[in-house]
This record gives structure tokens, C-alpha cells and sequence, in this order.
């Protein structure tokens, strides 16, 4: 397990446990990492750094209302990369449809 797993691990199991500073630090940690990794997927598709800030709004609220699932048995940043993942396609399906839907003379 690396360093980042383990530590990420850590503060999400003491946040868990009401550890309100660890969880503090949980988030923060996340949003680095997440910064970077929507920015560069959404500079390949032509998306700038407000659409990657609002993915990453979306995530931390996921964890958020949805960490009582994260199961303390398992690795934290894979349960963690699903919930970016889906956001970012949900993000992009949600974009490309509402784009197909402008006239071809606008």
C-alpha cells in the first residue's frame, strides 16, 4: 500500500470516526489531486478550469454523502477514483447532449 493510500486511508477512517480536523484535511488533500486530474482530462476535450472546478464541487460532495459506504476494510482511493470517474462521464454526457441539441444555423 503506498504512502498516499495509507494516508488518505488514515484521515478518511479518523474522519469517519469524527475526527472533524482529519476529515478537514481528507478534503483538502482530495481537491488537489482532483484538481489536477479533471483538468487534464477535460483540457484533452477542449474544457477549461471552471467545468474542472465544478466536477470537483461534485465529487467532494459525493464523498461526502456518501461516505458511510465506504467499506474501512478496503482501499480508499480506488472507492475514491470510481466516484471521479463517473462524475467526469457523467460531466461529458450530460455536456455533449445538451450541445447536439443547438440548431445548425447558431
Amino acid at each position: 500500500m503506498s504512502t498516499n493510500e495509507q494516508e488518505l486511508k488514515a484521515l478518511m477512517t479518523a474522519g469517519l470516526n469524527g475526527d472533524a480536523a482529519a476529515y478537514r484535511t481528507l478534503l483538502e488533500r482530495l481537491s488537489q489531486h482532483l484538481r489536477s486530474y479533471y483538468r487534464g482530462r477535460l483540457s484533452r476535450v477542449g474544457r477549461g478550469e471552471f467545468e474542472a472546478e465544478d466536477l470537483l464541487q461534485e465529487v467532494l460532495l459525493a464523498v461526502h454523502t456518501r461516505r458511510h459506504t465506504y467499506d474501512r476494510a478496503e482501499l480508499f482511493t480506488p472507492w475514491l477514483h470510481a466516484i471521479a470517474r463517473y462524475k467526469l462521464i457523467d460531466y461529458v454526457r450530460r455536456t455533449n447532449a445538451s450541445r447536439s441539441d443547438v440548431p445548425i444555423e447558431d
